[in-house]
């Protein structure tokens, strides 16, 4: 009950209106305050701040300039790297081929050398053989010789010497 004869009272006292609205005295000093605190972050705080804000700002576009810069180096410096590995591969391919022309080239030397080896071994076996063989032969003919005296002069001991007369102009005229 006491709630409702304050409520009663209150409605009694004052209007609608009136409960909106503060006191004209307080409403000119809640406006010159306010004039007072906007002067004065208008004419400090705010400068301040867009100091800071545009320091900022320019920070950002410092960093974005530098990323830029470090990425257009980064693709240089793949772009030098990728030409690297492909010189380096066309490099490699041309090591390997003077590798084989030169183990190609070694292998004909090789295979040129043992030729003329084998060429001059059989020439000397030739050579060799021809030797032996006049040695043979002379060696031979030493003894056919031999033989033939020894055998001619068995024979003449053992002939008359009118058959020895015969035999030698028989020989001659065979020889002549």
């Amino acid at each position: 009950m006491n709630l409702e004869l304050l409520l009663a009272e209150a409605e009694e006292s004052s209007s609608g209106i009136d409960l909106l609205l503060p006191a004209t005295s307080e409403l000119v000093a809640g406006i010159a305050a306010f004039a007072i605190v906007f002067f004065f972050i208008w004419k400090w705080a705010l400068p301040a701040l867009n100091e800071t804000l545009e320091s900022r700002a320019s920070a950002i576009e410092g960093q974005i300039k530098e990323a830029e810069e470090t990425k257009a180096e980064a693709e240089k410096s793949k772009a030098e790297y990728d030409k690297l590995v492909s010189n380096a591969d066309s490099e490699v391919q041309t090591i390997i081929d003077e590798g084989k022309a030169a183990a190609e080239k070694i292998k004909e030397d090789m295979l040129a050398e043992a030729k003329k080896e084998a060429e001059a071994i059989v020439e000397k076996a030739k050579s060799d053989s021809e030797a032996e063989k006049e040695r043979v032969s002379s060696e031979l003919k030493g003894e056919v010789a031999d033989l033939s005296l020894e055998i001619s002069q068995k024979v003449a001991s053992s002939m008359s010497k009118d058959d020895q007369k015969k035999l030698i102009d028989k020989f001659i005229k065979d020889m002549g």
